[in-house]
């Protein structure tokens, strides 16, 4: 990866952490990303595991896919790196930098008839300096390929690491795990700017994922941020976000959050703009905590019944 690359994966990874503490963040492609709230908690044990080592270095790892989406854990033995696995490291004056041994790039491929690439992968934070976890969304694969990951599949992930110049090939077999259920969307939500379409929603043994038609002003549908939470109250971890410009101004969204309670009866998407601390852009405006200060949007917030 060159320099250019390294440096905006460092940019966003930045971007995307803002998001994922509720802030609107802006889709890229393969990307560093850090974040505070986590995917989902592995629902099963004894998951495919996977392992490789030169330069002194061992990843090693685990795979796991519910229909939504596949998580990889993975995990860095031997040489110490000072630095984090995945995301920015600070130094001593609190500056980010990318360190050696942190992941640059990632390639998942499912490797029968003919190789299916995995597009976007994200690589999180997992709180451990020298673990990691790899997302990869399954949302632009065709019903054949799905089908066919379901069954069973061989996974190829090749993660590079800063400063190491062979890239790690971990490969796992995969099956998909529980049963993915879909759930009836609601009704649109709209107010005199924006209309909200839920298209599609699934239920995985790990995840809910929730695909969304916003139409209006481009501009601010794309500024529209997404708070999730369950009828008790609880927030939903988002995992990954992804938006796209459709048709016209429509912008289509794809919410991948973890599985709320088993004793949730519904969910609630609360859309909200963060505000400015001056005009429409730059800096967000905080409250006394730190927090960014949400407008939220009651005419456009969605129910989803679980049950």
């Amino acid at each position: 990866m060159n320099t250019k690359t390294m440096k905006l994966s460092v940019i966003v990874s930045a971007a995307v952490a803002l998001g994922a503490l509720g802030m609107p963040a802006a889709t890229q492609g393969a990307s560093a990303r850090t974040a505070t709230n986590q995917p989902a908690a592995e629902t099963v044990l004894n998951l495919p595991q996977a392992t490789a080592s030169h330069d002194k270095v061992t990843l090693q790892g685990n795979a796991q896919f519910d229909g939504n989406y596949i998580r990889v854990n993975l995990s860095r033995e031997g040489v110490l790196y000072s630095g984090a696995l995945a995301g920015i490291t600070l130094n001593d004056k609190g500056e980010p930098y990318l360190a050696e041994g942190t992941i640059i790039g990632v390639d998942a491929t499912i490797t029968q008839s003919g190789g299916i690439e995995l597009k976007s992968p994200r690589w999180i934070n997992d709180g451990d300096p020298n673990k990691a976890v790899i997302v990869l969304q399954t949302a632009s694969l065709n019903e054949e390929q799905k089908a066919s990951l379901a069954a069973s599949a061989e996974l190829s992930v090749a993660v590079k690491l800063n400063g190491v110049q062979e890239a790690y090939i971990l490969k796992f077999p995969l099956k998909q795990t529980g049963v993915l259920r879909n759930i009836q969307p609601p009704a649109p939500r709209a107010d005199s700017q924006l209309q909200i379409n839920t298209t599609r929603v699934t239920a995985g043994a790990a995840s809910v994922r929730i695909a969304l038609t916003v139409t209006g002003e481009s501009a601010q549908a794309q500024a529209v941020g997404y708070d999730i939470y369950d009828n008790l109250g609880n927030p939903l971890s988002l995992i990954a976000r992804e938006s796209a410009a459709a048709a016209g101004d429509a912008i289509t969204e794809d919410l991948l959050i973890g599985s709320p309670r088993p004793d949730a009866q519904y969910l609630i998407i609360r859309p909200y703009q963060a505000a400015f601390a001056k005009g429409s852009s730059g800096a967000y405006k905080l409250d006394a905590q730190g927090k960014v200060i949400k407008d939220y949007n009651k005419q456009l917030e969605i129910k989803i019944p679980l049950k």
